[in-house]
């Protein structure tokens, strides 16, 4: 069925809605991105509902509207080809009609069709077209010139309807004003040859439309009831959801952020508590340091001076004259040594042992100067030499890291001297990441994990040194060489105040 009718609605309605979301302020977009996540689905849900809505109730609207138009023409058309075929049979031939045809059908209307008062007040108009487009008859006078429907024509001679609404002043002349603005609805139907599919003419008739457009509206109004109901249903259900949602998401965004504030406060205690532990660890090295020094100074002050004495007093004879006979006595094989030379040993280990605690004024020296005063007092305790290799080395760093760094390097070459006799002993210092590395050399048997587990040195001893490595959060390593002796390596951070230095 063809109509000629169209709707463009739905689509002036989308280019709308883009026009006005591309004249929304700033503002207003802000105040969006701020809302909650259930306005925003709200007013989100209900524009889109809406407009898929008015789309769909649009559309069976016009689906609506148009089978009720389509019913009526259809109605209609059977109507009328009940009634006209068998008169109009003459229209097959190209001739022009008759007369006879002409009176038989105004007889129709006059005595059959139109004498029904009801029928009169549906069926306004009727006429008949030849398959060329030419008017054939008409039932009424008084129709305006010019009227065509070669359109029409066309469609309903290939079998089809064809309607379309139009007001009745628009087609007839002289027609009253408060009947001008009726709606009429113009179809036209095929007529056919009597026991043929063949067309062979177009009837065309107007009836009123009142009682369509009545149908036409409630068909619409009901539509449109009936989506506007749904769309309200879907849209609370989905709000009644997403506010349930959205009111557990708020819950527990809340609740994260309060864990995320607790755990960045206790990460702050933590790294507070850090600090001072690291603090409290070198404070600690230090007052070890000065507790060694302030003991070899007492060890040189008291016990060291009083061998001292004793000794003085042993060779000389107590009236200060030496004594020679004292000197050369010695006991019979197997008994005890003499006590000059047992207290010269004694008073040599207690001079060696203060002389290790007492660390030489670093305080103020570079971390350079500290390595070179620590093999210097090595070379000249021991008389031996010792090969250095210090790289550029920072001038600048905590006084616990250059006492950690003498106390490795003097024990490293205590060991040596010990155990390889001083054979190849070398020291080798750099910086390497933020971190100083140590390394002690020797070329002599190398060390094995009993004497790493058992040995301790001169001075503090592999255990305490590997201790006070840790209390930095250094590294010791002691291992043997594949070309012989034993490399002790060492790493310290230089900065001990930098987390990422000391983990």
């Amino acid at each position: 069925m063809l109509e000629l009718r169209s709707n463009s609605g739905t689509g002036q309605l989308v280019a709308g809605v883009l026009r006005l979301w591309s004249q929304i302020p700033q503002v207003v977009r802000s105040n969006w991105s701020a809302s909650s996540l259930s306005r925003q689905f709200l007013i989100t849900a209900t524009l889109i509902v809406s407009i898929a809505m008015f789309t769909l109730g649009s559309w069976m609207s016009e689906r609506a509207q148009a089978s009720a138009t389509r019913s009526a023409a259809e109605a209609g058309a059977i109507f009328l080809q009940a009634f006209l075929q068998p008169y109009i049979q003459d229209l097959r031939f190209p001739e022009p009609p008759t007369e006879q045809m002409q009176t038989r059908l105004n007889r129709l209307f006059e005595n059959t069709l139109f004498a029904d008062h009801d029928l009169r007040k549906r069926f306004i108009l009727l006429k008949i077209w030849r398959l060329d487009g030419s008017l054939a008859y008409s039932s009424n006078s008084h129709i305006k010139k010019g009227e065509e429907a070669e359109l029409e024509v066309r469609a309903a001679a290939k079998g089809e309807l064809a309607t379309s609404f139009e007001d009745m002043d628009e087609l007839l002349e002289g027609v009253p004003k408060d009947e001008s603005n009726v709606k009429l609805l113009e179809v036209y139907a095929p007529l056919y040859q009597m026991h043929s599919d063949r067309v062979i003419a177009v009837g065309e008739f107007y009836q009123s439309a009142e009682a369509l457009i009545d149908e036409r509206t409630k068909a619409r109004n009901s539509t449109w009831l009936l989506v506007g109901g749904t769309s309200f249903a879907m849209v609370a259900v989905l709000h009644l959801i997403v506010s349930r949602g959205s009111r557990i998401i708020d819950f527990q965004r809340d609740d994260l952020k309060r864990r995320y504030a607790e755990a960045a406060q206790l990460a702050e205690q933590n790294n507070e508590l850090r600090k001072a532990a690291e603090r409290a660890r070198i404070r600690a090295s230090e007052d070890s340091e000065n507790y060694l020094a302030d003991l070899g100074s007492e060890l040189h002050d008291g016990p060291i001076q009083t061998l001292s004495i004793l000794m003085l007093s042993l060779q000389y004879g107590r009236d200060g004259v030496e004594d020679h006979e004292i000197t050369e006595t010695t006991k019979e094989e197997g008994g005890p040594p003499d006590s000059i030379r047992l207290a010269r040993f004694l008073y040599s280990e207690l001079r060696n042992i203060s002389s290790g605690l007492v660390l030489p004024g670093i305080q103020d020296e570079g971390l350079a100067e500290t390595i070179e005063a620590a093999v210097r007092r090595h070379e000249q305790l021991t008389g031996t030499t010792v090969e250095r290799e210090v790289g550029d080395l920072p001038s600048t760093v905590p006084t616990a890291v250059k006492i950690c760094c003498y106390r490795v390097i003097q024990e490293g070459l205590n060991n040596a001297y010990r155990h390889a006799l001083a054979v190849g002993q070398s020291v080798a210092a750099s910086e390497d990441g933020g971190k100083l590395m140590i390394v002690v050399n020797d070329r002599g048997p190398g060390i094995s994990e009993t004497k790493h587990n058992e040995g301790r040195g001169a001075g503090l001893g592999l255990v305490g040194l590997q201790n006070r490595v840790a209390a930095l959060s250094g590294t010791l390593l002691i291992r043997s060489r594949a070309d012989g002796g034993t490399e002790l390596l060492v790493k310290l951070p230089l900065d001990l105040e930098n987390p990422k230095q000391l983990s």
